[in-house]
């Protein structure tokens, strides 16, 4: 070979090792730009849980919002709750939360089985995998355990169409990052619900309190102003509550009061706000109500009550009795100049409801109907 053939053979596998390291190179960065990106969105994912403010909230983004963000077929969430705890808890702030892919557990042996003992990160596409989530179009799963220190708290499953998205070999670092956050969150906002419980219920009767009556009105009040659906609103007071207190004692008062927030729960709507306002007054909140069946459930409450047998220290029942107020407001009734004069006159009006009721020898329901205020109209 000659010295010009030998040099040309030369350049020329120079330049192959030279294109192969660029190649190389593109490859690596692409690579780099991928990884990056990927951790990128699983950060502003974190974020996005992390920001979450309430325990409804995080669940919506966790069964709604990540199988939209990720792309994904199905997702589900198994929470262990042993003692029903969490859900009454939630129940009590938020009624239920309805979601099919939301399921609570009392027993670990639950979620051991559905990764067949050992619980640990599931990457699969097998077929004995995939069924083991829910009704769905899934092709490959993924099962993440959710732990806080050494205890299981739960199981998040992934389902995608891809058979590829999550196989035995992929890397599962970030999944398992996803679950520990996740759980972080989960056990982070249970505890905040806690102590926002706290606040709102009254300890006694475990009815809402008169703060978050209030609250709820307020937000009631502009739902039915968009609507253009009535609201009503009862109050409920004890009849002869002092002479309970003097006969039997304060203990067996306490009891008589959480008697008659059990009594009223079951007769209400889920969208319906009991709440004890003070004292032996309750109230409650009737969405979407017109003033013919809030006094249809006014008159069930006072019978239901009226026929309920209470027990003293001694052992001996006594049964009570309870006048309510009811009043009612709706869109197309004038004079109102804003919602807090609106709010003002639904309790004014049933509470005078209530003092009617007692004038007209009590164990009775009366309606005070409400007298719009022409708020422009200059007095005499």
């Amino acid at each position: 070979m000659s010295k010009r053939q030998a040099s040309r053979v030369y350049t020329g596998s120079l330049t192959d090792e030279n294109n192969q390291l660029k190649t190389t190179i593109k490859e690596l960065l692409e690579s780099a730009r991928y990884n990056q990106q990927t951790q990128d969105r699983f950060y502003a994912l974190e974020l996005y849980f992390l920001e979450a403010n309430s325990y409804e909230l995080l669940i919506r983004r966790i069964l709604t919002d990540l199988k939209r963000q990720l792309k994904l077929s199905q997702v589900e969430l198994f929470l262990l709750d042993p003692q029903q705890e969490t859900q009454q808890l939630i129940s009590e702030i938020y009624g239920q939360l309805n979601y099919k892919n939301l399921i609570y557990t009392d027993s670990i042996s639950e979620i051991k089985a559905l990764y067949s003992g050992d619980i640990h990160l599931i990457l699969s596409n097998e077929q004995h995998d995939i069924a083991k989530l829910g009704p769905g179009m899934s092709q490959s799963v993924a099962l993440l355990p959710l732990r806080r220190g050494n205890h299981i708290i739960g199981s998040l499953h992934l389902g995608s169409r891809d058979q590829q998205r999550f196989h035995p070999g992929l890397g599962g670092e970030f999944l398992l990052h996803l679950g520990t956050m996740i759980s972080v969150c989960i056990e982070s906002s249970i505890n905040q619900e806690r102590y926002k419980h706290l606040s709102l219920v009254d300890l006694l009767t475990r009815a809402k309190n008169r703060r978050f009556f209030f609250q709820a009105l307020a937000t009631e009040i502009a739902r039915s102003k968009r609507s253009k659906k009535p609201l009503s609103c009862l109050f409920i007071d004890i009849d002869h509550f002092k002479a309970v207190n003097d006969l039997h004692g304060h203990l067996t008062g306490d009891r008589a009061l959480r008697c008659v927030a059990d009594t009223i729960g079951p007769l209400l709507r889920q969208s319906d706000v009991l709440a004890r306002f003070g004292g032996e007054e309750f109230t409650v909140m009737l969405p979407d109500c017109d003033l013919s069946h809030a006094k249809e459930i006014a008159e069930r409450i006072r019978d239901k009550i009226s026929h309920v047998d209470i027990a003293n220290d001694n052992n001996q029942n006594f049964q009570l009795t309870v006048s309510i107020g009811v009043s009612y407001w709706q869109e197309d009734q004038q004079g109102f100049a804003d919602s807090e004069a609106i709010q003002n006159h639904l309790i004014s009006q049933a509470d005078k409801g209530v003092y009617r009721a007692k004038e007209d020898g009590r164990n009775c329901v009366r309606v005070v109907e409400i007298v719009a205020v022409d708020n422009n109209k200059n007095p005499d």
